[in-house]
């Protein structure tokens, strides 16, 4: 029991950003989910979508994607005056976090 709690523990403290040193890379290929449920945590915010935006789905209307054979789908997050946006994409039906935008 109390291995299985230091792991977990470990496990939460590797994903612990603040609005001061956020590492982007440490969310590259990670689910979505994980991603925006860490930020979240540390106090981090979606941005909300721009009128005329284009939502990804109503699951996660904080996803935005562009439009035409190059358009690459979005999210933001912000901070206090901090902000972080990342490149998401849809794999295999899990929304996976590709790098910072």
């Amino acid at each position: 029991m109390k291995i299985k709690l230091s792991l977990c523990l470990a496990m939460l403290s590797a994903f612990t950003v603040s609005a001061h040193d956020v590492d982007p890379s440490q969310f590259e290929g990670q689910p979505y989910e994980v991603v925006k449920s860490q930020l979240l945590v540390n106090g981090w915010q979606t941005i909300p979508k721009l009128q005329g935006e284009l939502s990804f789905s109503e699951a996660y209307p904080e996803i935005t994607c562009g439009s035409g054979s190059m358009a690459i789908c979005s999210v933001g997050f912000q901070k206090q005056q901090h902000s972080i946006a990342f490149v998401v994409q849809s794999i295999d039906e899990q929304i996976i976090v590709l790098e910072e935008y």
